[in-house]
């Protein structure tokens, strides 16, 4: 036995000097590097302190080494808890402190006498040590610095992302296997018969953990290879740890165990963890293949479900609703926890969270991210959906602190980007998934496009508000010259009347002709300011189901007795659509068409026979879903709409009516645009052309409400 720890002790040295000489050679540097050699220098001070206690022929020689090699095993705990922190970058001064001032305590200690109490012959070994009075002191600080890496490195494997994840949980697996390893030597220090054969498991986890950590590669093994070795080192460190329980068990209350009920049960929990690692993962891997061909239906659906989103995003126009039905969706098909949408609005520097489905943390809804993060610098310029859980590579550290703290906050599984041209509109968080699983390449695809499709109908809104913007402002131009052209001329009566009263003339001495001038030029000033506000007027109204026929004819009594004195012919056509019905108020569709029937009485005054035709015809629009609409149109055999203005007809103070003639609002060129604000707000259309033969044709379309697919 002694043999075996001697060649083992010298493996271990060897191997940690070598990786130390091999990191110290690599062009790589850093904070974490020189602390984990300073951590692996502890272990070549150990190593090699435990071949020269090995090797020594005296008593005296072989207790200064066992006192050498406790010393560094002092340090290596507390090294490697100092290297886990600068991996994990936490600062806890605090207990670092501690544990270092505790071990300088415990080296004074161990000089004098107080932690190893000499040495003697036990289980075949010369020379091996003995547990001094204060040795309790020495294993509840190895203990809690070993405890204190471990919780680190499973916080780190837990909140950290991806590649680095894996990391944390390799370091703590592998340096669990190195440290169970040596502690294996400490039973015979209390008398307990159990050989350190495991001795060897610390050069195992030094290639393991330095090679790996540091070149990204395995040592030339195959993968598969080193997994095995890896379960198989698993297996024999749980045994080992068992057992050590067990025999502190027996000195803590006295219990005596003989020498081969341990190793029994040692391979007992061998298999029993073999099992656990090894074949369970084995059977719950079959036993997913079967049930993945029987419910990937089930996936596939969702899927589905997922895929035709955006078509039903594109179909939208409210920000709510396209959020709430974005969510939900997304909520149900992949069973996370949650899914947020958060949104950056105009003028504002952070995203706000506006619609959450499912239950997501309390402070989700008052979370802000803020329009600098490094998150949406890095969206903006790479575009993609971000799985936090499945990051490969290497991060600018600015972002991966950034996509860190949102994961930490509100525990973020998927990071999806609403954008259009690099400019991010939004972001959708999605939670945790409720059962672990690898998000698929297929869901990432379909996210993506979500997001994309969110952000070009945000991006088309703010066109579309921009556009009317620009509309808006045309419009005022336009209405502010109309306005000025309009009320210039009835101006002039008011100066006129103006001066004559400066003057001193009183008012009995205007001309009676002068006065009528007047009357007429302030009725039509007040004309002009109730057609403006009129045109303005932009509330909704009431809307109802009516019949359309209701309201022509009503528009065709008003208009009855003056086209019979102006000998008229007004003509009315239902084409049997009596019982047509549209969703709109009475009263405006009222007002509509009497100002495209007094247009038109206006257009064939001095036509020699003269023609109006209303008439009501119903026609089908096949889209996506069949559409069936009524079009109403009124008809003349006047001269038609003059080719330079055709175009612009329905713009405000636009008209062909002579300024002469146009006492009243219905002269100003306000009419038209107020029948197409009217006809819009009810979601329907107006247009006009000229005939072939003469006059022009005013076509008001609606939809019908009772006629789908009727007479296709």
């Amino acid at each position: 036995m002694s043999t075996y720890l001697t060649v083992s002790s010298l493996i271990n040295f060897i191997s940690a000097l070598l990786l130390v000489s091999f990191i110290l050679a690599s062009p790589e540097k850093g904070g974490v590097k020189r602390r984990y050699v300073i951590f692996m220098l502890t272990v070549v001070g150990w190593s090699g302190s435990y071949f020269l206690w090995q090797i020594a022929n005296r008593e005296a020689v072989a207790y200064f080494y066992s006192q050498v090699l406790t010393v560094f095993s002092l340090l290596a705990s507390v090294t490697f808890y100092h290297f886990v922190l600068d991996l994990s970058e936490i600062q806890s001064k605090r207990f670092l402190s501690i544990a270092y001032v505790s071990a300088v305590i415990l080296i004074f200690l161990t000089s004098a006498g107080y932690i190893v109490g000499g040495v003697s012959e036990k289980l075949g070994h010369r020379f091996w040590p003995n547990a001094g009075e204060l040795m309790w002191f020495y294993l509840l600080h190895f203990t809690a610095c070993l405890a204190a890496s471990g919780w680190v490195l499973i916080t780190g494997w837990r909140t950290h992302l991806g590649s680095k994840a894996s990391d944390f949980l390799f370091v703590f697996v592998s340096g669990l296997i190195g440290f169970v390893g040596a502690s294996t030597n400490f039973p015979l220090w209390f008398d307990i018969p159990i050989q350190p054969y495991a001795n060897i498991l610390v050069a195992v986890y030094v290639l393991i953990l330095g090679y790996g950590l540091y070149s990204n590669k395995i040592g030339g093994i195959g993968l598969d290879i080193y997994k095995a070795f890896l379960g198989l080192f698993l297996n024999i460190s749980v045994a080992i740890f068992y057992l050590l329980c067990v025999a502190f068990y027996g000195v803590l209350f006295d219990v005596e165990f003989e020498a081969a009920e341990f190793w029994k049960q040692g391979i007992l929990v061998f298999m029993i963890s073999a099992l656990a690692f090894w074949g369970a993962p084995k059977l719950k891997y079959r036993a997913e293949r079967v049930l993945d061909g029987v419910f990937r239906q089930e996936w596939s659906t969702a899927l589905s479900t997922l895929s035709t989103l955006p078509t039903k995003i594109s179909e939208l126009g409210d920000a709510d609703a396209i959020a709430e039905l974005t969510c939900e969706t997304i909520n149900r098909s992949l069973e996370v926890e949650y899914v947020s949408m958060f949104t950056l609005k105009r003028f504002q520097s952070a995203y706000h969270c506006i619609y959450t489905a499912g239950s997501g943390p309390c402070k989700l809804s008052n979370y802000d991210l803020n329009a600098e993060n490094p998150i949406i610098q890095l969206l903006s310029e790479k575009p993609g959906c971000v799985v936090l859980d499945q990051i490969y590579g290497e991060t600018e550290k600015l972002i991966y602190r950034a996509l860190v703290e949102v994961k930490r906050a509100l525990n973020v599984s998927i990071i999806v980007p609403i954008f259009a041209h690099h400019d991010v509109h939004g972001l959708i968080f999605i939670g945790q998934p409720k059962s672990a699983r690898v998000v698929a390449e297929e869901e990432v695809s379909i996210l993506f496009g979500i997001g994309a499709q969110i952000g070009i109908n945000q991006r088309t809104r703010d066109f579309e508000r921009r556009t009317n913007e620009m509309d808006k402002l045309v419009a005022l131009g336009t209405m502010a010259a109309g306005l000025a052209h309009e009320i210039r001329n009835p101006l002039v009566s008011v100066q006129t009347l103006a001066s004559v009263l400066k003057n001193g003339k009183s008012v009995n001495a205007i001309p009676e002709d002068f006065r009528n001038v007047l009357l007429r030029d302030i009725k039509r000033i007040a004309s002009i300011v109730e057609g403006v506000a009129l045109y303005s007027y932009s509330q909704e109204a009431r809307k109802v189901a009516i019949k359309i026929e209701e309201i022509i004819r009503a528009s065709i009594e008003i208009h009855e007795k003056e086209a019979a004195t102006k000998g008229v012919t007004l003509k009315y056509d239902a084409a049997n659509c009596e019982e047509i019905l549209v969703r709109g108020n009475f009263e405006q569709l009222g007002q509509v068409f009497n100002n495209l029937i007094e247009n038109a009485l206006y257009a064939v005054a001095d036509i020699e026979s003269p023609m109006i035709t209303v008439s009501i015809k119903q026609r089908v629009v096949r889209r996506l879903e069949s559409q069936s609409w009524v079009e109403v149109s009124v008809k003349d055999n006047g001269p038609g709409v003059a080719k330079g203005i055709i175009d612009r007809i329905f713009d405000p103070f636009i008209t062909s009516k002579d300024t002469g003639t146009r006492e009243e609002k219905k002269g100003m060129g306000l009419g038209l645009a107020i029948c197409k604000r009217i006809i819009e707000n009810h979601e329907g259309a107006i247009s006009v052309q000229n005939n072939s033969d003469s006059g022009a044709k005013f076509i008001v379309s609606l939809k019908c409400i009772n006629l789908i697919g009727a007479n296709a």
